[in-house]
């Protein structure tokens, strides 16, 4: 069970923002925190944390999968959110654990949510593990949930699973070949290759239980599904900068 008083450290490191941001939202009553004497330390509830961050969500874009869909294929990144934006790995490790915490509520995925949170744990670390070093202009990741539309969305302007591929398989051509091997064949046991081995465990959970997942990388886009094992892997006229994952659940 999650510790219902979390010192400032803590809920800085859960929400992947500073201290001195929460300090600061102390002050504007945006997040309140709790002194058990008017000179003690801050701390947080772990209640008032989830219904800040069902807040937060609902007063973002609308429509986080256009959003993130128009970053990744402009020529040049658009501004968006800074809540929706991931620039190292940590960040994006602290929000997947505050939104882990939110799925952990809703009484209909009690079961199933750690399941979720694997899935786009290890879509967003293969954005990180595959780009080190070689962004080609913005790093990081776009990562944004609803709550009401029981939808994650990730993005990423890195290189594509294509031109990561090329690196173990220099005959790879089209990015269908590629986003076809990412989820269907082991390409090496040795790192940093078997890190895209990921893709593969994320093909066997959506099979298996009740979510869905489209992907885009370069201009080919997969859809999976439940019961559903072909990919029907399609060539788009639209160009993709890096990869972008729809998970519905």
């Amino acid at each position: 069970m999650a510790k219902k008083l979390l010192s400032i450290g803590e809920t800085s490191e859960l929400l992947g923002i500073s201290i001195d941001t929460l300090r600061q939202w102390d002050e504007k009553q945006i997040l309140s925190s709790f002194r058990p004497s008017p000179s003690g330390n801050r701390y947080y509830r772990m209640e008032d944390i989830e219904n800040f961050l069902k807040k937060d969500t609902k007063n973002k874009e609308e429509n986080i999968a256009n959003l993130a869909q128009e970053w990744a294929t402009n020529k040049a990144p658009i501004s968006i959110p800074a809540s929706f934006y991931c620039e190292t790995n940590d960040v994006f490790s602290a929000r997947l654990q505050s939104l882990s915490i939110l799925l952990e509520r809703l009484p209909k995925l009690k079961e199933i949510f750690p399941l979720i949170i694997a899935i786009v744990g290890e879509i967003g670390n293969n954005s990180y593990n595959h780009n080190i070093g070689n962004w080609p202009d913005v790093p990081g990741i776009f990562f944004a949930y609803s709550l009401d539309k029981r939808q994650i969305v990730l993005a990423d302007r890195g290189r594509g699973i294509l031109k990561t591929l090329q690196r173990v398989v220099p005959n790879l051509k089209t990015d269908k070949e590629a986003l076809n091997i990412a989820f269907t064949k082991y390409i090496s046991g040795r790192a940093p290759e078997n890190r895209g081995n990921g893709l593969k465990f994320v093909k066997d959970v959506i099979s298996e239980n009740p979510f869905q997942l489209q992907f885009y990388t370069g201009n080919a886009e997969t859809e999976l599904k439940q019961n559903t094992t072909e990919l029907n892997i399609k060539t788009l006229d639209t160009k993709f900068h890096g990869c972008i994952a729809i998970i519905q659940y």
